[in-house]
């Protein structure tokens, strides 16, 4: 298998707005994208995962998903679980809206913001296995 844990670029992509959708997305519907891969290519998605949760650039192992959900029938790959396939939740924050609490990334290490209302117990982060932090957004 090719080295996955990084990709073409040469900056490790942390503070990129696009790694951290990447990471957010994969966050978001990881539930769904284990779901469609079998049991015997598990261990090869834990290996993306494992190289996706680190702190270098995304895109080896975003490359490495979609191959991997292609070969496991996804047609579009990575693109079927992705924001334009219609993930929810909130837009980034942007001054003039009304205050908004919502649970982020425990690390901040993505964009994916659940809405916190009417929720006292945040979610699970479902990337790296940490509970949500709670963030008042405006």
């Amino acid at each position: 298998m090719a080295d996955i844990r990084t990709g073409d670029g040469d900056g490790d992509g942390d503070g990129d707005g696009g790694s951290r959708a990447v990471r957010s997305d994969v966050c978001a519907r990881l539930d769904e994208i284990s779901g469609v891969v079998p049991a015997e290519r598990r261990p090869e998605l834990e290996e993306i995962l494992e190289a996706l949760r680190g702190s270098g650039d995304p895109a080896g192992p975003q490359a490495a998903l979609h191959r991997l959900l292609r070969r496991c029938g996804v047609a579009a790959g990575l693109r079927a679980f992705t924001r334009g396939a219609g993930i929810g939740g909130l837009p980034a924050a942007v001054e003039g809206h009304p205050v908004v609490e919502a649970y982020v990334c425990p690390g901040d290490r993505c964009d994916r913001r659940t809405p916190a209302r009417n929720q006292p117990v945040p979610e699970t982060c479902r990337l790296y296995g940490e509970p949500m932090r709670r963030r008042r957004l405006s």
